[in-house]
């Protein structure tokens, strides 16, 4: 049987991470794909709702509708975001890096 080996007492401490991300590539980087997939189904789900407003109100389920309108709302507001992140990344005027902010001036420089 062999002795355990124990690390120097000047050795930094051995950090193991419990979820570690697989170094898989993102599907969709900029985030316009997704956005727009939930801003359609939010904006189908509103026409739906509308058409069986009557029929939600008599429920006691009238507020459907205006979920729907928001978050179909609320998609426009993240597709003109999206937008214009790419628009930035591609112009190089908007930080392309994380972390990586132009208004920040450096205090040591």
């Amino acid at each position: 049987m062999t002795e355990p080996t124990f690390p120097p007492p000047d050795a930094p401490p051995v950090h193991h991470h419990r979820l570690v991300q697989a170094p898989v590539a993102a599907v969709d980087v900029d985030g316009i794909r997704v956005v727009t997939v939930g801003t359609v189904l939010f904006a189908v789900a509103a026409l739906v709702t509308g058409l069986l407003s009557d029929q939600l109100a008599a429920d006691g389920r009238g507020w459907w509708f205006a979920v729907c309108l928001s978050g179909a709302g609320l998609g426009v507001v993240g597709l003109l975001y999206c937008w214009n992140r790419v628009r930035q990344r591609r112009l190089g005027t908007g930080p392309t890096l994380p972390g990586d902010d132009t208004d920040v001036t450096d205090p040591a420089a």
